[in-house]
């Protein structure tokens, strides 16, 4: 995961809302409150599953901040969906 923290700004990120900004991943104020601790683990879970993914990638200069994007917003409709508890 030492490449998602090289993102350029990543270090300054403090809550589950202030990485949907910063990702610009669209999402509901009050059900992202609901359940943050859940999407914001399942990201972090993606993130440590997408190392070989992420090798694999020919990298393109935002390619990381992409990644990390669809990952995040992954983790948040699977916990809309219900595919989270």
């Amino acid at each position: 995961m030492e490449w998602f923290y090289q993102l350029p700004g990543v270090e300054t990120l403090d809550s589950a809302e202030a990485f949907f900004r910063f990702f610009s991943v669209p999402y509901e104020t009050q059900e992202l409150q609901a359940c943050n601790l859940t999407v914001l683990s399942e990201f972090h879970r993606r993130l440590r599953a997408a190392v070989p993914l992420r090798n694999s990638l020919e990298l393109a200069p935002d390619a990381d901040w992409q990644l990390a994007r669809r990952l995040l917003a992954e983790s948040y409709q699977s916990k809309r969906s219900g595919a989270l508890s």
